[in-house]
């Protein structure tokens, strides 16, 4: 009896085994299938990036327009959309500069992630960019990696201004910008970037200005302009005016230069997107008011 007690044990063992490996193997199926194994890579070392060489011009449609269900019917190629213009006849130099410093930075992804498409700050240059073109404003978005320069060039996290800077540079020798936007991700929790009206939801903004140059104060004419139209339109949507006189951020290079924090590490890109519409207006209106 003791004998036939000590057998069937082992055989309950054995079942658990099988059924423990079965259930390992069906969840590492279900992770590769749904890339969540790539976005934790992606958090770990940031290899695993976003190639903005290529517009995800179909998802981005559906984001402005708040269609989520049709996302799946997006046909990728090696996981990219190519964006073209629609109108490839019109040529209209670009007066917007949109870049990232910060270009890893990432937003909360509830739905997006089946489809390869982790939301960051590059997906909001690139949702700007397209809203700007619905007005009429030709920009161009800083698509290099600030983490290939900074390890081309021996240099730590801090140098990611430097890196952005070098870009920006670069591209200021063909264009002549005249406004200059490096959006960010905040990373303070969602009830302070959150932000309700008429029942939608926003990722509320901040703008961020230094003090560390001389002409400091023709950019604090441009950030209290954005600053002014969100708290006239969406009182409570901008959390103010950050002012810093310890990193310069680029703004010497323009007297329209601005940080963005665009949201926090909680938002959706659907509030993101509602809070890129209303940005985009101001600088619609903006560029006319000032005959940019």
């Amino acid at each position: 009896m003791y004998r036939f007690k000590f057998k069937n044990t082992n055989i309950r063992y054995f079942i658990l085994i099988i059924c423990f490996l079965i259930f390992i193997y069906i969840y590492f199926i279900l992770l590769l299938n749904t890339n969540i194994i790539f976005n934790i890579i992606d958090r770990m070392n940031h290899k695993y990036e976003l190639d903005t060489n290529y517009v995800y011009k179909d998802f981005i449609n559906l984001v402005k327009i708040n269609d989520y269900k049709k996302i799946s019917e997006i046909k990728f190629v090696n996981k990219e959309i190519i964006y073209e213009n629609e109108d490839k006849n019109i040529v209209i130099a670009p007066i917007v500069y949109i870049y990232n410093t910060h270009d890893t930075e990432k937003y909360y992804l509830p739905f997006i992630s089946d489809y390869s498409i982790t939301p960051s700050v590059k997906t909001a240059s690139l949702i700007l960019k397209d809203y700007l073109n619905d007005y009429g404003i030709e920009s161009v978005i800083q698509t290099k990696s600030i983490n290939n320069y900074l390890k081309k060039n021996n240099l730590d996290y801090k140098g990611c201004y430097e890196a952005s800077r070098h870009y920006m540079l670069s591209e200021m020798k063909k264009y002549n910008f005249k406004i200059l936007l490096d959006i960010h991700r905040d990373s303070v929790k969602r009830k302070y970037t959150l932000y309700e009206k008429d029942d939608k939801r926003y990722a509320k903004i901040m703008f961020v200005l230094t003090t560390k140059h001389k002409n400091y104060k023709k950019n604090e004419k441009f950030a209290n302009y954005l600053n002014n139209y969100f708290n006239s339109k969406y009182k409570g949507l901008s959390r103010g005016i950050m002012k810093r006189k310890d990193v310069i951020f680029n703004q010497d290079l323009s007297n329209n230069a601005i940080l963005i924090e665009l949201g926090g590490i909680d938002n959706t890109i659907e509030e993101i997107n509602n809070t890129l519409k209303v940005l985009s207006i101001a600088l619609k209106d903006y560029i006319k008011e000032n005959n940019l």
